[in-house]
């Protein structure tokens, strides 16, 4: 499983315990009475667009990328302390390499087209006020078009406990565990906060909530309407290639990138949302492996203007 879909899986999981506050305080008086739950649907679309990023290496070279990440996640109510999601997502990938020597003359263009396709799961439960669970698992298929299916699969699964702090605060922690395709499957902590600092200003640490990308992301509401942020995040590609593939055959492609991005999100109505981006990677590395899982080449991509546009609507 790519570090970026086990993002979107725990973004789906942990958004719900961060907002799952009290109805009231100790000290309020009176009955409260919670808003009955219904099934949610949301529909998310990210694009990013990256242009001429040159190789750091004396080969030389350069590559463009562009990427559209569409998903439908709905959210479905257990009972009064326990939600399900299920998401089901895309991410198509292109690549445009020139000239590029950094993996060797014979392997100038590795990949034109990866497909990034996933199912994940995930559910929450409210203990109390304070505390809540969360867990949930994932299966996708990470490939070059006419790569063997069965060759593509990734798998994964977190665990982890929030704190409600206070209605303004919440901080968690989970802990992941994913499969790589030719590479030792990963185990790690994911810290995550939700800090509403003020009327004004919100901070999300564990992942952003506009490109769903694991990271750290800061917004200001200006008006009911529009917000401004900025995020720096990770994203993370990795595919198989197909059996005749001209550079390496069967062999594994990973993208991986830092970008810092500035935001801006216009919302005319509640159950919409658009956002732009416009900023850099700061860092950026693309390597080949083999059908073993070895090292057969790598490349360092330098700094790369970067923008792209996301957006949701819920119905």
């Amino acid at each position: 499983m790519s570090v970026k879909l086990l993002s979107v899986l725990l973004l789906s999981g942990l958004a719900a315990p961060c907002a799952a506050q009290a109805f009231g305080d100790d000290a309020d008086a009176g009955i409260q009475i919670a808003p009955a739950k219904k099934i949610s649907f949301f529909a998310n679309g990210h694009s990013s667009f990256s242009f001429d990023g040159r190789t750091s290496s004396r080969q030389g070279g350069s590559v463009s990328t562009y990427s559209i990440d569409t998903s439908i996640t709905a959210a479905i109510p257990i009972d009064d302390a326990t939600d399900l999601t299920v998401t089901v997502g895309q991410d198509s990938t292109a690549y445009d390499f020139s000239s590029f020597d950094s993996f060797g003359v014979a392997r100038r263009d590795p990949l034109d087209y990866g497909l990034q396709t996933g199912v994940s799961a995930s559910a929450t439960h409210s203990l109390d006020r304070e505390w809540t669970l969360f867990g949930g698992a994932s299966v996708n298929s990470n490939m070059e078009i006419g790569a063997d299916f069965e060759d593509t699969l990734t798998f994964g699964g977190f665990f982890g406990i929030m704190h409600h702090i206070h209605e303004d605060l919440s901080v968690g922690i989970a802990i992941a565990a994913f499969t790589r395709l030719e590479d030792d499957a990963t185990i790690a902590p994911l810290p995550t906060v939700r800090w509403n600092i003020d009327d004004y200003w919100t901070l999300n640490a564990g992942g952003s909530t506009t490109t769903g990308n694991p990271g750290i992301e800061i917004t200001h509401e200006l008006n009911d309407h529009w917000d401004i942020g900025a995020s720096v995040t990770v994203d993370h590609k990795q595919f198989r290639l197909k059996d005749d593939n001209i550079g390496l055959p069967d062999g594994v492609f990973e993208d991986f990138a830092v970008p810092v991005m500035f935001l801006v999100t216009y919302a005319p109505e509640p159950n919409f949302s658009i956002s732009g981006m416009i900023g850099a990677t700061a860092y950026r590395e693309l390597q080949l492996r083999n059908s073993s899982g070895n090292s057969v080449s790598d490349a360092n991509i330098d700094p790369t203007f970067v923008f792209g546009v996301a957006g949701e609507f819920r119905f």
